[in-house]
């Protein structure tokens, strides 16, 4: 069943636009984290220290499969899916981040749980992403929802 029929043309424009505005700011980040990379490669007293700069984690770039995703396929449950796995991943992410920047190892360092793990180790990006990320994971469950009360309820469907 086509999820097309169940939202207004304008709802499925502005959820491509939420997806569209999410590449262009994962693309943004991604680029100035090469610009960052290559002026800290080569100055020298950050070399001296020993600090390597952060790296953009690739699996952002799944923000360009989710919108394909919803803009070729016309049904919510694939997007949601990559969506899902998406959050998932990015919040293992945050967790392994932490885990490969400390120093000493599990026996110099306080046991932390997982949800402070990912309170030290988020920035402004992963902030700007988390919310992208909710707002899509959570449109797509409202779509998804409507969707199955309609179908359970023998509802008419959206012109």
């Amino acid at each position: 069943m086509k999820a097309i029929n169940y939202i207004l043309k304008e709802e499925h424009k502005l959820l491509l636009i939420m997806a569209f505005a999410s590449i262009i700011f994962t693309l943004a980040v991604f680029i100035f984290d090469i610009i960052n990379v290559i002026n800290h490669h080569y100055s020298k007293n950050l070399l001296l220290s020993g600090q390597t700069p952060n790296t953009f984690p690739l699996f952002h770039l799944a923000t360009i499969l989710i919108f394909v995703a919803i803009f070729k396929t016309k049904r919510f449950l694939l997007p949601f899916i990559l969506t899902v796995l998406y959050a998932i991943t990015f919040i293992y992410g945050l967790s392994a981040r932490y885990k490969g920047g400390r120093l000493g190892g599990e026996e110099f360092s306080p046991k932390v749980d997982f949800h402070e793990q990912i309170f030290r180790e988020a920035n402004e990006f992963d902030y700007i992403a988390a919310l992208f990320i909710f707002i899509l994971l959570f449109w797509q469950i409202s779509i998804l929802l409507r969707m199955l009360i309609k179908k359970l309820n023998g509802k008419e469907i959206l012109p």
